[in-house]
């Protein structure tokens, strides 16, 4: 590494390009603290997806304030995928080479405040979407093979937007911030994993955008989550999520760029059928995620790509290793993204004031005391805190009077669920199996339909642990006929 700038380093030094600050800018991108170092700040003007005009100020050293010129000077009037493609190897070449050891965080700095003016702009295109919800979906935009890929800093996001351009694709990247993650967590969303996200899209020569959707994910997930488990009910954020945020983020950017397609990292495939798309079960049964997916919608579905479906997982790693991404070898996330510690009571109890009730048995005769209903699900059998001579599930939670109900495993026994808030993809009668559990096993059923568009499904084997909340999904073979939420056993 050079002990001294290069000699272009130098001229952006002393001919700084684009200073100050543009009036009427449509993003504006802040990133660094001013208490302990660097600050970047640009503004941009973006017009069907061009960058107009561009700014930037630095406060911090030299190595930041030439950085900041070198990639205004990259960025102007480049086309928005152009200027969201722009790495710190490029910024590097354009600065002359390497900087001096120490303050290589030059370049991740301002290429962090620019893509926050960009995500700035795609912030105030969205508008009423980040807290309600993209409703202008679109089927497509001409046959042209472009795809927008949301990554989240793991591997099978990572290799699906590499088999994508692999297979003629041009391909943007898109990571959301969902959630305020804590800084050096690699927690999807964090701000490290953004950070991340980036540098393994820059380094496949892919555009990458963000876009914050706390809001919409505190309203449409993270409070579902707290009011499912305070009204007694067992959500699925993962299914709230993909229902009201990811896919519908994904489109809202594809249709601005103009592009055809969505594809994410998820172990499923789409496949047609007469009646229109739908997904099938991917060829690596153990990673099998439809059962999350069955609440997107079903135009969406038609435009979404999910490559991973016909590999296995160690193929998905053995594809990253040979190609040279860093990714490889990251661990597989299994937490609630917002919990990363995996304490679900205490993230609850901190916006739900848990009251104290009553843990009653089947007869309503009462066994002990517990500190909140938001403690407990349907089947749970661990911190029930009563002591009896042989092992007790909850079978029932009661918001309303604050009861627990336990009972022997055997009262968990349920033949017969009812299911609302449905989404069809093909015809109900086709529906030969129904899964209740992400990694339950699914049962053969038969339906029967129920007041106000439910259903009630007639189980051929026992299921235990039926709980209000939980996702029903139906099949016919290894194909998702349709899914919705359990309402109450019947």
């Amino acid at each position: 590494m050079p002990d001294r700038y290069n000699p272009q380093v130098i001229d952006h030094l002393v001919r700084p390009r684009n200073v100050g600050e543009l009036e009427g800018a449509s993003g504006t991108g802040e990133s660094g603290d001013a208490s302990c170092g660097d600050v970047a700040r640009f503004t941009v003007r973006i017009a069907e997806n061009r960058v107009e005009g561009v700014r930037y100020k630095v406060y911090g050293c030299a190595a930041c304030i030439a950085a900041g010129s070198a990639l205004s000077e990259l960025v102007s009037d480049a086309s928005l995928l152009d200027a969201a493609r722009v790495s710190g190897v490029d910024l590097e070449e354009a600065l002359g080479g390497p900087l001096p050891a120490g303050k290589e965080h030059a370049l991740t700095l301002v290429l962090d405040a620019l893509h926050k003016a960009i995500e700035d702009h795609w912030n105030r295109e969205a508008g009423e979407m980040l807290v309600e919800g993209y409703g202008g979906l679109r089927a497509g935009t001409g046959g042209k093979k472009t795809v927008v890929v949301a990554t989240s800093g793991g591997v099978d996001s990572a290799v699906t937007a590499l088999l994508m351009k692999e297979a003629g694709y041009e391909v943007a990247c898109v990571t959301f911030r969902l959630h305020d993650g804590e800084r050096g967590s690699r927690s999807c969303c964090s701000p490290d994993t953004v950070l991340f996200a980036r540098d393994t899209a820059h380094r496949m020569g892919l555009p990458h955008f963000t876009l914050n959707l706390k809001e919409l994910f505190d309203r449409r997930v993270m409070e579902d989550f707290v009011g499912s488990y305070a009204e007694g009910r067992t959500p699925n954020p993962c299914v709230s999520c993909n229902a009201h945020v990811k896919f519908h983020a994904a489109s809202f950017l594809a249709d601005k760029l103009g592009f055809e397609r969505v594809a994410t990292g998820h172990y499923a495939r789409v496949v047609e059928e007469p009646e229109g798309a739908t997904m099938a079960r991917p060829v690596d049964e153990a990673k099998d995620q439809t059962y999350v997916l069955w609440p997107v919608p079903r135009e969406l579905l038609a435009r979404t790509i999910f490559p991973l479906g016909e590999h296995r997982k160690e193929e998905v790693r053995r594809i990253a290793e040979d190609r040279g991404l860093a990714v490889a070898y990251t661990p597989e996330s299994q937490d609630i993204c917002f919990i990363p510690d995996g304490d679900y009571r205490g993230f609850v109890r901190k916006s739900v004031a848990a009251e104290p009730g009553e843990i009653v048995d089947r007869e309503g005769r009462a066994l002990g005391r517990h500190k909140g209903v938001v403690d407990f699900t349907v089947g749970q059998r661990r911190g029930i805190g009563v002591a009896a001579p042989t092992p007790l599930y909850v079978t029932e939670v009661r918001p309303k009077t604050g009861q627990v109900v336990v009972g022997k495993k055997a009262d968990l026994e349920t033949r017969e669920v009812r299911v609302g808030g449905l989404n069809w993809f093909l015809p109900p009668e086709r529906a030969g199996s129904v899964q209740i559990r992400y990694n339950g096993r699914p049962v053969p059923c038969e339906m029967e339909h129920a007041e106000g568009g439910e259903v009630v499904a007639h189980l051929g084997a026992p299921v235990f642990g039926v709980a209000p909340g939980q996702s029903a999904v139906f099949y016919d073979g290894d194909k998702v006929v349709g899914g919705g939420v359990v309402r109450r056993d019947t």
